[in-house]
């Protein structure tokens, strides 16, 4: 064999050796990371219901923050109503306390002032499951444009329906448990075409406590669960 099949010989051997090791490398690499899927479309109040679940389990403050209205010149102010008033006479608290609590709730590492260690969730496991259809509330509706302080029809269609309720909070310390209903008021805004940002958006939130559940020692409202992290 002369010099010359040596060489080609010797160059086709390190060219197979090189695409062996490079495949080989390839296969080293860590898999390609494929995007998550698209959150599913708010195309209505049940599926607004649905988010707020999402929020609660991704513990999302930012998702559940675009849930809720916050738009006081067009009278689409939101507010929690809580089951039984608290220690200090409150029966309800507003966006700007909705927000806080829940930033404070999901992002303790955050907040100021500090939230007690023993309060900072590891998980939370949370089932909405609704009793009824959802209705329209004409009794919320405005009879002057909105001048009353009340919805205008022609910018809002507002409707609710109660949901059974179940959230159960993995803490580090104690976990807590609250199981009952709870009644959701949505608003449809009119003027946004559906699967837009803030087509539906929680007017009232309505703890109505245990319901025709017993109560029992182990079990809170969702309202008390809340006022944990104020």
């Amino acid at each position: 064999m002369n010099q010359q099949s040596n060489f080609c010989i010797a160059s086709a051997r390190a060219l197979v050796t090189a695409l062996a090791l490079t495949v080989l490398a390839a296969s080293c690499e860590d898999p390609v990371s494929l995007p998550p899927p698209p959150e599913p479309a708010i195309d209505s109040p049940a599926t607004a219901v649905s988010a707020l679940e999402r929020a609660y389990r991704q513990r999302n403050p930012e998702l559940l923050q675009s849930l809720l209205a916050n738009e006081p010149g067009a009278n689409a102010q939101y507010l929690f109503l809580l089951s039984a008033p608290t220690g200090l006479g409150e029966t309800e608290w507003d966006y700007s306390e909705e927000v806080r609590i829940h930033q404070r709730m999901f992002r303790p590492d955050q907040a100021d002032p500090v939230v007690p260690s023993k309060l900072w969730l590891q998980s939370i496991q949370v089932t909405l499951t609704p009793l009824e259809d959802f209705s329209e509330r004409e009794d919320l509706y405005s009879t002057n444009s909105g001048q009353d302080g009340r919805l205008d029809s022609k910018r809002w269609r507002v409707v609710d329906a109660r949901y059974s309720t179940y959230v159960l909070f993995d803490l580090a310390g104690v976990d807590y448990k609250a199981e009952g209903e709870a009644n959701f008021v949505v608003l449809e805004d009119l003027t946004k075409k559906t699967g837009e940002a803030g087509k539906f958006l929680f007017y009232i939130w309505e703890d109505l406590g245990w319901g025709s559940l017993p109560i029992l020692d182990s079990e809170a409202t969702w309202g008390t669960l809340k006022a944990l992290y104020r």
